[in-house]
């Protein structure tokens, strides 16, 4: 799994091969809470979301260095990205809309 932040003016990328079971259990308790919100994510919980990012990748960048290293637009895609690669590690499928053959979402 990799992240590309921009840090002190260059992108820079960050790797993790090795992602830890409590860090699978961490996603988990956050998709719980995240389900409780809805479409409604409060700030705190975003907060925590890349503070989770950040413990994915052991640490190898700081929480401001993600709010200051990614493009506004990209931030909720790019930490959903995360979130929902390290819950596919664990063996979970994460909801998504799929179309049909007529072109329809289907869930």
């Amino acid at each position: 799994m990799q992240i590309i932040l921009k840090i002190d003016g260059q992108e820079r990328m960050f790797n993790n091969d090795f992602v830890k079971a409590r860090v699978f259990r961490n996603a988990l308790k956050m998709n719980e809470k995240m389900r409780k919100e809805g479409n409604e994510i409060s700030v705190e919980t975003f907060d925590e979301m890349i503070g989770f990012v950040v413990n994915v990748f052991d640490s190898q960048f700081t929480v401001d260095d993600v709010w200051d290293g990614l493009e506004a637009g990209k931030l909720q895609d790019e930490i959903m990205r995360v979130f929902n690669s390290v819950l596919n590690i664990g063996g979970l499928e994460t909801k998504t809309a799929i179309s049909d053959a007529e072109g329809k979402l289907a869930d």
